[in-house]
């Protein structure tokens, strides 16, 4: 018999990350319309998804992500004389996370909390001559909840 009563199991999971209401993405070195100034130069994305294969141990979930996002230039928003903005900008992402399903007795759903860490891929949005190949590997990092 089992040595154990431990849950445990494996897991695939795809998420969608399309945007609806992005946030502001500041980009240094953009000049925006006048009167747009607090506008982000980058528009929303429905090009935005990814996936993880994890493991499930009782209460707690470990499992590697990966992501890839999209954002496009606002042409309503950046001054058409600004010439350094690249079309689009990309990134992807790759992270390691560890969850905490919260148990609560008599809930049908578990709440959860987690985080994780890793490298993200980035484009730099610029067609400016001195920087429009730089492209690079950064910290990534993100907290979940739900």
């Amino acid at each position: 018999g089992p040595i154990s009563d431990e849950e445990t199991s494996y897991y695939v999971r795809l998420q969608y990350n399309g945007e609806i209401l992005p946030f502001y993405t500041k980009v240094d070195g953009i000049k925006n319309v006048t009167g747009k100034e607090k506008d982000s130069p980058l528009t929303r994305s429905f090009i935005a998804g990814g996936g993880a294969f994890g493991y499930k141990m009782d209460d707690i979930r470990v499992d590697v992500e990966g992501l890839y996002s999209q954002l496009a230039k606002d042409t309503a928003v950046v001054n058409a004389s600004e010439t350094n903005v690249a079309d689009s900008l990309t990134a992807f992402s790759g992270l390691v996370n560890v969850y905490y399903d919260i148990a609560i007795e008599d809930m049908p759903i578990t709440p959860y909390v987690g985080v994780g860490v890793g490298a993200a891929y980035i484009s730099n949005p610029s067609k400016a001559d001195s920087v429009k190949d730089q492209k690079g590997f950064g910290f990534a990092y993100q907290a979940k909840a739900g």
